[in-house]
């Protein structure tokens, strides 16, 4: 077969998304090493089970655990790993089943070839995730991992049998049908849950379900019950009159409440070792498919753990599609909730601030000044409001237009800001007329940055020759009195305004501090 299977010095393989990340981008060391753990696992499960079923007449063996092995390598490596399966067969055929060389390879050769294809047609027919999340991952891994794993093993192998053998032709149909089944079984049984124990597919958390110890020791009490009351069942003679046979069915059950609740490893898990005594307990004559009028007890079992795992892996699938379907949904209505919040605040933003400068607007200021005026009471610091409006805005617009009084405008707005606060209010109430709120700032410091913007705003030169050659601008400064509300401070600081105006435009004047607070 030659080396051709590994992957060639410095070359990067590709990520396989079904692998766990513990075997992606491996050297060709690993692989040799995982080839080796291959076929010496596959060779100790088909020493121990060919010698199981020998002891009680049963040669070859009806159930081929092995198989799950393989189809589980091939799941892990693809092709890197046939070596391994295709070693632990030769030996296992040669030593346990005493076959000529040729016919062991021969029978190998299937082995090996088998699982390959099973996964290769199962990666082509299952979903991009979820296996055994739903229900399409389920029957890909049925058609592939198991029926036509089965098929090509048992073909090739009835082949060698035929033609190197010595099988009579005649037996030739009796050979493939049970070999078809033993392989079928022996996957079905055992790829799940070294498939979800080792990782290959990673199972979505169980909504809803506690972590408590009470809710542990519960989920561990069911778990252990129910591989105790099977291990009984198959291990003692059950009475003649006692309906067992039909009783045991009712497995199914908690498997699949450990399922649902726990995890589908756990319940595989399960399974698998129900299949095993079951089997076991079966040869040996014991159970509950032990009676005078049972024509093959272990094509009973076989039924048991078939309906059993078909139901655990289908219910799982099901309700797996329908916990993502609801995930979905609740995420679609997470994500449709913050676009509308998103949306509902963006609106709220251009409610509130003036489309020309992009400071607040009437509305805006006049809420978030009331909520810093309430924010301010009762700590003691003072809270000043200075109100401006630009003298001979009119005249402005006659000279430059409408598109040169917004210009202006949008010069005002960015001059005023460069001098004051992060934490100052600023807002056009209309017009030409602004507001400025200024928490924390007393007389002398309010009437000083009013002058100071007073003066910024005469430095400002627009495009086009500005009526009078320079800005002008009359300010009112006015500090907000014990009890005292916005309505009343707002129009404390527009008389001072108002003020300015009569006395010749161009200047800053305070508040008159008269008569009670207003409240």
């Amino acid at each position: 077969m030659g080396l051709s299977w590994l992957p060639r010095r410095g070359a990067q393989p590709r990520p396989e998304p079904w692998l766990p990340g513990w075997c992606q981008r491996r050297s060709a060391s690993f692989w040799v090493m995982m080839n080796l753990s291959v076929a010496l696992a596959y060779l100790g499960l088909g020493c121990a089970v060919g010698y199981f079923f020998s002891v009680f007449g049963l040669f070859p063996a009806p159930i081929w655990l092995p198989s799950g092995i393989a189809a589980t390598a091939c799941m892990l490596g693809g092709r890197r790993l046939v070596p391994g399966i295709f070693l632990g067969s030769f030996v296992v055929n040669a030593l346990v089943f005493g076959a000529a060389p040729g016919v062991a390879a021969a029978v190998s050769v299937g082995n090996a070839l088998g699982p390959l294809a099973g996964v290769m047609l199962m990666r082509r027919l299952r979903p991009e995730t979820g296996l055994f999340t739903r229900f399409s991952g389920v029957m890909a891994f049925i058609l592939g991992a198991v029926l036509l794993h089965a098929l090509v093993t048992a073909t090739i192998g009835t082949l060698a049998l035929l033609l190197l053998g010595g099988l009579p032709w005649h037996s030739g149909s009796a050979a493939w049908g049970a070999w078809l089944l033993c392989d079928a079984g022996g996957t079905f049984y055992f790829t799940p849950s070294l498939v979800l124990w080792l990782g290959l597919e990673r199972m979505p958390p169980v909504p809803g379900r506690g972590t408590g110890s009470r809710m542990l020791l519960l989920d561990g009490a069911v778990w252990l019950a129910t591989a105790g009351l099977a291990a009984l069942v198959f291990s003692v003679e059950m009475p003649q009159r006692l309906p067992s046979a039909q009783l045991v069915f009712l497995l199914a059950v908690p498997l699949s409440w450990i399922a649902l609740r726990i995890s589908l490893r756990a319940a595989y898990t399960l399974l698998t070792f129900i299949c095993v005594i079951a089997s076991a307990g079966t040869v040996m004559g014991l159970g509950p498919f032990q009676s005078p009028g049972a024509v093959n007890p272990m094509q009973s079992a076989g039924m048991l753990i078939v309906l059993c795992g078909m139901n655990i892996l289908t219910l799982m699938a099901v309700v797996s599609e329908r916990r993502e379907a609801e995930w979905a949904l609740a995420e679609a209505n997470q994500s449709l909730e913050h676009r509308v919040a998103e949306r509902t605040e963006q609106l709220r933003r251009q409610a509130e601030t003036d489309s020309l400068t992009g400071i607040a607007n009437r509305r805006g200021f006049l809420d978030r000044a009331e909520a810093a005026l309430a924010a301010g009471r009762g700590t003691g610091q003072p809270f000043a409001l200075v109100t401006f409006d630009l003298d001979h805005f009119k005249s402005i617009n006659d000279c430059a237009g409408h598109a040169g009084g917004d210009a202006v405008l949008r010069l005002v707005t960015q001059r005023c800001q460069s001098l004051l606060r992060g934490h100052d209010l600023f807002g056009r109430l209309g017009g030409e007329e602004f507001a400025i709120v200024l928490p924390g700032l007393g007389r002398a410091e309010a009437l000083a940055l009013a002058e100071r913007l007073r003066q910024a705003l005469r430095g400002i030169r627009p495009d086009f020759t500005l009526p009078g050659g320079h800005l002008a601008a009359s300010f009112g400064v006015a500090l907000r009195r014990p009890g005292e509300g916005l309505g009343s401070l707002l129009l404390r600081a527009d008389s001072a305004l108002y003020i300015a105006k009569r006395a010749g435009r161009d200047q800053v004047r305070e508040a008159v501090e008269e008569g009670p607070a207003a409240a």
